[in-house]
């Protein structure tokens, strides 16, 4: 087998080890998430079996239905279109449900670590160790969410991006509109680099979410006044619930009692710092950096979003001739994979670890601090096997 490029400073050899240690601490994970009634996944397979009935999107029959049927009663804010995606595990039980959706989320991080590596130009191992190592990912899957699947949309977009294909870049990010928080960073970067056919496909992707959501709520038509009007209770209460899990400024400011003003001041402050590097930095490195600013000035954000911190991390490992400078590369990459290793217990303590290293990666990102370009930022620039101790 051809010997692995590795873009930091570690050898191969500890490169692996590194990367099955970070991996399984991510996985290891989800063998309590049955102890804890599956986490997060009762809500989707909640909304999966109410696809195409009036009971998905109205507030009352919703949780009437989630009580019937022994599920914790919670609102649900995303596109209702997107129900139809947990349609088929409304089929079985609870539990196997779960499993069969961690095997599917899985496969998309899998699918996600080649689609990167290929996107920001690295070994697939490469992609592949990143992200299973990267904790967010996998954390995602035990707690019953979708992180991944937005991974994987935001990583299509991008690859259109690199490809100068606006169809595809505007095809994966319409198709990030099942939560339309995480469409809006490429959206505004599709604008800001006048890319119009991208942003017309993204329109019609939007209105075949906006069609899939009528036949969802049982026809429906005014089914965004519904979604709208339920949304302001349910962000009150998930933002005062969950600051300690949040990798938003506004969400952790808000939920720690900030004035809501004072908080979206700052978010708006670092949106507008970030606006030289969306409009000037290569379209691959604009996009890695407009999903990272996402995260942290994001009205919702949690560690089980920060997947899409992946293709920042990619991008700093320099395999499209861009990325951070050594010997800062490998401090910060593995700092950063510490820290998303560290959530539970940072959430434990009262403030994300990932959130932490969003907030630190975007700072360093807008500044171009130890930013580099040209051969001297090359990804391979592991050691020959015996070149270290």
């Amino acid at each position: 087998m051809k010997p692995i490029d590795v873009p930091l400073r570690v050898n191969s050899r500890r490169f692996w080890l590194w990367g099955l240690v970070a991996g399984l601490g991510s996985t290891a994970v989800i063998g309590n998430s049955p102890n804890i009634l599956y986490v997060d996944f009762p809500q989707f397979w909640a909304a999966g079996r109410t696809a195409g009935t009036p009971d998905l999107l109205d507030p009352h029959l919703h949780h009437a239905w989630q009580l019937a049927h022994g599920v914790p009663p919670d609102f649900w804010p995303y596109t209702p279109g997107a129900a139809w995606l947990w349609w088929p595990f409304g089929y079985f039980s609870m539990g196997d449900g779960f499993w069969l959706h961690a095997l599917a989320m899985t496969a998309l991080v899998l699918l996600g670590g080649w689609l990167g590596a290929r996107v920001y130009g690295l070994d697939v191992r490469v992609g592949l160790i990143f992200a299973f190592a990267w904790a967010p990912s996998m954390a995602s899957v035990a707690f019953g969410q979708n992180g991944p699947l937005g991974l994987v949309f935001a990583l299509l977009a991008i690859e259109g991006l690199r490809r100068d294909d606006d169809r595809l870049a505007g095809l994966g990010t319409g198709l990030l509109l099942y939560k339309p928080t995480l469409a809006v960073p490429l959206l505004v970067l599709m604008l800001l680099r006048r890319r119009w056919l991208g942003l017309v496909v993204a329109a019609v992707v939007a209105a075949g979410w906006y069609l899939l959501s009528v036949s969802a709520t049982a026809g429906d038509w005014a089914w965004p006044a519904t979604l709208l009007g339920g949304l302001g209770d349910w962000f009150r209460a998930n933002i005062s619930f969950n600051p300690a899990k949040s990798t938003s400024i506004p969400s952790v400011l808000i939920g720690y009692g900030a004035p809501w003003a004072v908080a979206w001041i700052i978010a708006a402050a670092v949106a507008l710092a970030a606006l030289p590097r969306l409009l000037r930095a290569p379209l691959v490195e604009a996009a890695a950096g407009a999903c990272l600013v996402g995260l942290v000035v994001s009205p919702h954000s949690l560690n089980y979003e920060a997947t899409l911190m992946l293709p920042i991390v990619l991008w700093s490992l320099g395999g499209r001739g861009a990325g951070i400078a050594e010997p800062w590369r490998t401090r910060l990459v593995v700092a950063c994979c510490v820290a998303g290793l560290l959530h539970l217990i940072s959430t434990a303590l009262g403030l994300s670890s990932v959130g932490v290293a969003a907030v630190a990666a975007t700072a360093i990102w807008i500044s171009g601090w130890q930013r580099c370009e040209g051969p001297q930022c090359a990804a391979a620039v592991s050691p020959p096997q015996d070149a270290r101790p």
